[in-house]
């Protein structure tokens, strides 16, 4: 195998141990252009993630859920997180130090394995941030069902059942933090609800109260269709609640008071214009 392969592979950072793997000897690895010793034992690529260069230069590497948002996994942190074999863990300035539940794989790659990452990321998020991560997984088919059953199984969450809340239907991870605190306040909704002209919607409460969520990464170029979906499902007697992510994240105890509200007073119920 290349170098180029391995750095493509490991997010620009090779470690000495892989390159002899593959049968490279020091003098070669010295002689390969832009190839540079990072720290000890470790070599870095022209072009290396950023957030891979930061954990390897802290002593580790990238792990838990970082590792994970580097493959596009929805998770519910943006710090660092980074994971050091047992006798190089200790606290670090603006890092976070991870691994998995009561184990310490070793140490071979610059970033975490998908498994080994997700059984970090199951023992430092709570029970939710957990369901997000398995959502966003099973959504992007990097898992099945008994994957996320084995991770949960693994965890400090053994006991709950955890992954029977699971659903890969869902988009984001703000769309599965508010089907579980609804339905967490005792609410019943319908997820992922088709409704003649309007098209699929994210929740549906009642026959007639219409939840949309907005991700963080929701893209201005769905604005005008977004209001387009929402005015023809008012035409239609619906009625429709969208939050952004900064409701879900940072608002949610008013946002859960004005859902609250709308189903006290049994607005989402009611004649329709025409049926679903």
């Amino acid at each position: 195998m290349t170098i180029e392969h391995i750095l493509a592979a490991n997010g620009g950072i090779v470690s000495a141990a892989q390159l002899r793997t593959s049968g490279w000897s020091y003098s070669q690895i010295e002689k390969v252009p832009g190839l540079r010793q990072l720290r000890r034992g470790w070599y870095v690529g022209p072009s290396a993630h950023p957030h891979v260069v930061r954990a390897v230069s802290a002593g580790g590497v990238l792990s838990c859920v970082s590792a994970l948002r580097l493959r596009h996994v929805w998770v519910p942190d943006s710090d660092l997180h980074v994971r050091y074999s047992a006798r190089a863990r200790r606290s670090r300035p603006g890092v976070r130090s991870c691994h998995p539940y009561r184990l310490d794989p070793p140490i071979v790659g610059a970033i975490d394995p998908l498994d080994i990452a997700a059984a970090s990321a199951a023992n430092y998020v709570d029970a939710e941030g957990l369901i997000v991560v398995l959502d966003s997984m099973l959504n992007t088919r990097m898992i099945g069902m008994a994957d996320a059953r084995s991770i949960v199984a693994a965890s400090r969450f053994a006991r709950l059942n955890l992954a029977e809340r699971c659903d890969p239907a869902s988009e984001s991870g703000t769309e599965t933090m508010v089907r579980l605190r609804l339905r967490a306040a005792g609410i019943r909704l319908q997820t992922q609800v088709v409704i003649a002209r309007v098209g699929r919607v994210d929740f549906l409460i009642g026959n007639r109260l219409i939840i949309e969520v907005d991700s963080r990464e929701h893209h201005l170029s769905k604005y005008q269709s977004d209001r387009t979906r929402d005015r023809v499902a008012a035409g239609l007697g619906y009625l429709v609640v969208r939050l952004t992510y900064q409701d879900v994240v940072h608002r949610w105890e008013t946002v859960l008071a004005d859902i609250l509200a709308i189903i006290r007073r049994r607005a989402h119920r009611g004649p329709m214009t025409t049926s679903a």
